[in-house]
């Protein structure tokens, strides 16, 4: 077995460790501002530019690497003896399949999982269907079609394991058994699949996802795929360092190495008075009782990624619109330290797809559907950065963008709206693609 080393690894987005310490207040003569400390020690960022973090071998027969939020482990073992919220079973229509890791699954499940499967493959037409876990270890198994598209499936996999809030799935390598698929082919697509959703989700409920093989030879495959992907790196990265490829905005307040700041801006400044003025277009009738301006560097910077890639890939830089998001009071700190995470979506609309819901004009934001009201009547609307990209028409179901291209399911628009010639909303599905850069406080 191969000896791993650890090393510092170059990640796609960023991977961010530290402690949120106390808030303390500075008052200014132009603005105040509210500020979350780092200790002393923590105030170094671990940053790169990807997510995977350092392949280790804890046992002679695993591997184990960090993908975003994500565990992933590669491991020689039986899939019918793992414990697990889910277990995934690879098999084929009309879900019976009694041959290797099928097998054994269904045989470890028992019966009533056998007859559970003949019922449900006649009742649903989709590409899995869920069952009981049986006698195994798990609370559901997903049987999925080993002859379809492993990175499509998997992808399908850990949106359901997410739905249902489950915090840890094992596969098996999928399709390289009796479907005969290349196993470096297969190892890609479920580690490529992992990214996908790591870039979807910045803090899901799933967070560890293994791998349980039976041949040493498609451990070696899968050992060959992760090492390739961890580039060293100089381990750590100064916030404040000249050398950041993205630089934060010139007018932000000095920030003094803090974690993210809530610069309150003043009446009478140009910067105020630009953004009353976007908000009040379609909100006369609402009082403004403040606007702060919302520095976080690390959603910055991980925005500021995504940007970069959305001009590179659609060849201009028109991908970007300022545009509004009613809330609540409760969720106010967890946008301003998080962004807009996908856990959100659909709190409030689904029509046209399970992501977050962004408005053109500032009044449809400030409907008390989106922007309840307070114990005290104040309302809150953030004015956001929203990469809308290439957009096409959503639709209800919708857990990413569309495919632009029939035969290149991958290529996916960027975003989706109510109507393409004259949109009244935009729909994200990547937490990165969207920064929350003012917070309007207002009451009627």
């Amino acid at each position: 077995m191969r000896k791993v080393f650890r090393q510092h690894c170059l990640v796609m987005l960023f991977t961010v460790f530290f402690t949120v310490k106390r808030p303390c207040q500075l008052e200014r003569s132009s603005f105040k501002q509210k500020c979350y400390s780092l200790s002393p020690n923590q105030r170094t960022f671990q940053l790169g530019v990807g997510i995977f973090g350092t392949l280790t071998n804890p046992k002679s027969t695993m591997y184990e690497m960090k993908i975003g939020a994500i565990t992933f482990q590669v491991a020689l073992g039986d899939i019918a003896k793992e414990s697990a919220d889910v277990i995934v079973n690879s098999t084929r229509r009309p879900f019976n399949l009694k041959l290797g890791v099928s097998k054994a699954i269904l045989e470890g499940a028992g019966q009533a999982v056998e007859d559970e499967c003949a019922v449900l493959a006649k009742q649903f037409h989709r590409d899995f269907i869920v069952t009981q876990g049986g006698y195994l270890m798990c609370k559901i198994i997903i049987h999925v079609l080993g002859d379809n598209d492993v990175r499509k499936t998997v992808s399908s996999v850990l949106e359901e394991c997410e739905q249902r809030k489950h915090t840890s799935v094992c596969l098996p390598a999928i399709g390289t058994g009796n479907a005969g698929k290349n196993p470096t082919k297969v190892a890609d697509d479920i580690i490529n699949a992992i990214v996908d959703f790591t870039q979807k989700y910045s803090t899901p409920s799933l967070n560890k996802v293994k791998v349980v093989i039976f041949l040493t030879e498609l451990l070696n495959v899968f050992y060959d795929n992760m090492k390739k992907r961890e580039i060293t790196i100089s381990p750590t990265f100064q916030s404040t360092s000249p050398q950041n490829a993205y630089n934060i905005p010139e007018y932000w307040a000095d920030m003094n190495q803090q974690l993210f700041c809530v610069i309150q801006l003043q009446p009478g400044q140009s910067e105020y008075e630009s953004v009353k003025h976007r908000f009040s277009q379609t909100c006369l009738s609402y009082r403004i009782e403040k606007i702060e301006r919302i520095q976080n560097e690390f959603l910055w910077q991980t925005y500021q990624i995504k940007k970069k890639h959305m001009d590179m890939k659609n060849g201009h830089t028109n991908n970007e619109k300022i545009l509004f998001h009613g809330t609540d009071a409760d969720s106010v700190p967890h946008v301003n330290q998080h962004g807009f995470n996908r856990s959100y979506a659909g709190k409030n609309a689904v029509a046209h797809g399970k992501g977050t819901y962004f408005a053109v004009d500032a009044k449809y934001s400030a409907d008390d559907t989106y922007s309840r009201p307070d114990s005290n009547g104040r309302k809150h609307i953030y004015v956001v950065r929203v990469l809308t990209g290439v957009y096409t028409l959503g639709h209800k179901g919708l857990i990413t963008p569309p495919s632009k291209n029939p035969y290149n399911p991958t290529d996916l628009f960027d975003s989706v709206t109510d109507n393409i010639q004259h949109p009244k909303l935009f729909v994200v599905f990547f937490d990165n693609q969207a920064y929350p850069e003012y917070l309007i406080t207002f009451r009627c």
